[in-house]
């Protein structure tokens, strides 16, 4: 009797979790609900397409501009979404570019804006000069129909 009586106190003494341990517990986070994502017909297939690019920016008081802001598509320039490209890009084509984490709508054309160049709208001067020209990887996606 003795001996079951110790080993039940060194039971206790060596797992108090289990003692302590609660009944029910709550998740920390709900599962991730998983959503089927199906295209219906003659719905538009996306196409993207991946090129490295030079890219510029712009302001619409940079010279030759008329400081209104109104792109080649109709639009009012925005920053973080405007981009000028050449003309085989159609208006509408969004354009991922991950060096910069951005996605931008085709809007604009640019007079020296031809092949593989492509113009950011920026508010500040300062910031376009400063970011120069660079060479960058871009996405392009455009909406191709059946």
């Amino acid at each position: 009797m003795i001996k079951i009586i110790l080993i039940a106190i060194l039971v206790l003494l060596l797992a108090p979790w289990q003692v302590w341990a609660p009944e029910h517990t709550e998740p920390v986070a709900r599962p991730l609900e998983v959503v089927e994502v199906t295209q219906s017909r003659g719905a538009p297939e996306p196409h993207i397409e991946r090129r490295v690019m030079r890219v510029t920016a712009y302001t619409n008081n940079d010279p030759g501009m008329d400081g209104r802001g109104i792109t080649a598509s109709g639009e009012r320039t925005q920053e973080g979404r405007t981009i000028a490209a050449p003309s085989d890009i159609p208006f509408g084509t969004q354009i991922y570019i991950p060096a910069r984490g951005t996605t931008y709508i085709v809007t604009d054309r640019g007079g020296a804006i031809v092949g593989d160049r492509l113009d950011l709208y920026m508010e500040s001067r300062a910031e376009a000069l400063h970011f120069g020209v660079q060479e960058l990887e871009v996405w392009i996606r455009e909406e191709l129909y059946d």
